[in-house]
């Protein structure tokens, strides 16, 4: 199990989970979470994580787990500074940062923002939306009137989308483990999506120069993420598709991610 905690952010408390109880480290890896989850997608990598002697930490963005919310709807910009307050905190110099659909635009922001500070990213997914397809996509995860309904309805969309987004071999108990975290506050729940569809991570992408790992399941992103290929700058820098991989690989497949991510991290 990981160890939580909280630290004061500037949209208010924000909470995170850790591989091990000390205080995070330089060369250490921050997660963030797609939308509209929260850090525990990432709790059976933290135990893994702990059993390997690596220094990770999983952190709700504001508004999702158990951050608090910000007062408007943020930007990736807006994320990306709230996480920063996270490495400020606890005075780290050099950091490894991971992100999961709207997570992967964050850390890509971050390290933007803070070029020095960053050695390594990982993304599970970094697509390249056209016009078009950006216009599909906020039409599709913006809509309100599936949030919440006084007949409880909202839920089975919720979970009939989680189901159907599943990889193969993940159980209804392990999506149920996960599931209940996309239905917190739920007027606000569609603001990940909405920073995420409105931030161009095209141009971003070629702006950073450290190494960056794209993992690319086959899941609702995954023709859009082949893409980002050509913007890559660095020469340690790749995409490796994941194929029949999809929503639940970080519970199904811990210990392969894990394989994965810390030979990135820490071997090449």
């Amino acid at each position: 199990m990981s160890i939580k905690g909280y630290i004061l952010g500037p949209e208010g408390q924000l909470h995170f989970r850790r591989s091990d109880n000390s205080e995070p480290s330089d060369n250490g890896l921050l997660c963030f979470h797609m939308s509209p989850y929260s850090s525990i997608i990432y709790e059976n990598l933290l135990v893994e994580a702990k059993s390997l002697d690596k220094d990770v930490t999983a952190i709700d963005t504001p508004g999702f787990g158990n951050s608090d919310r910000p007062t408007s709807p943020p930007s990736i910009e807006s994320y990306a500074i709230s996480m920063i307050s996270f490495i400020d905190t606890f005075k780290i110099n050099k950091i490894n940062l991971m992100g999961y659909h709207t997570g992967s635009k964050i850390a890509l922001e971050i390290a933007k923002q803070i070029p020095d500070r960053i050695n390594k990213i990982i993304l599970v997914s970094a697509p390249i939306f056209t016009d078009v397809e950006c216009a599909e996509m906020k039409n599709m995860y913006l809509k309100k009137d599936h949030l919440l309904s006084s007949d409880g309805s909202h839920l089975t969309h919720a979970w009939n989308e989680a189901k159907f987004w599943s990889m193969e071999g993940r159980t209804d108990l392990q999506i149920a483990k996960t599931f209940h975290a996309r239905l917190i506050n739920p007027d606000i729940s569609w603001w990940g999506h909405n920073a995420a569809f409105n931030y161009d991570s095209s141009k971003t992408l070629t702006e950073i120069n450290c190494p960056i790992l794209i993992l690319n399941p086959e899941d609702d992103l995954h023709e859009q993420t082949k893409r980002a290929k050509n913007l890559l700058n660095n020469p340690q820098s790749k995409i490796l598709d994941l194929k029949s991989w999809s929503h639940g690989f970080l519970d199904i497949e811990t210990e392969k991610t894990a394989e994965i991510i810390f030979s990135f991290l820490y071997e090449s």
